[in-house]
């Protein structure tokens, strides 16, 4: 399932151009350099794009930080997102509503692949946590009712 998933997002690149091949360059991201911005609706959340839009068609990746204590409810997308932890431990739950019984932890280093359509939630329980999500466009988020 991830090679398939690789292989797809290799294929959107190559096919699309991809952020590398626009200026025959490579760009270098520096993550806690990048400015974030604070989610409108969720207090602790903030992200910035570091590649596309969740909005256009292909590759989009973001480079997101939740704060200790922060919740990013239930919600589901349209499309496969595979979400690296790069620093903290993120809790992840699946359902319609938060219930600890349903989370699992996800230690930097870690990856989440979270198929299209579940519905989830995550929560930064212990500390800060930094993630990159990627996926691949257009996509949307569905909060549950």
């Amino acid at each position: 399932m991830l090679r398939n998933l690789m292989a797809a997002s290799l294929a959107v690149v190559l096919t699309t151009g991809g952020a590398f091949a626009q200026d025959a360059g490579v760009t270098k991201l520096t993550l806690e350099d990048m400015a974030l911005n604070a989610h409108p609706q969720f207090d602790g959340v903030s992200a910035a794009m570091m590649t596309g839009a969740f909005s256009e068609e292909g590759l989009y990746a973001a480079n997101s930080v939740m704060r200790q204590g922060a919740v990013f409810p239930p919600h589901s997308h349209p499309d496969q997102r595979l979400t690296v932890v790069v620093s903290g431990t993120m809790y992840l739950g699946v359902g319609d509503a938060i219930d600890p019984a349903n989370e699992q932890a996800f230690e930097a280093g870690s990856v989440a692949l979270t198929p299209p359509g579940t519905m989830h939630y995550m929560i930064s329980r212990d500390g800060d946590v930094r993630v990159i999500e990627i996926g691949a466009g257009p996509s949307a988020t569905v909060f549950s009712d």
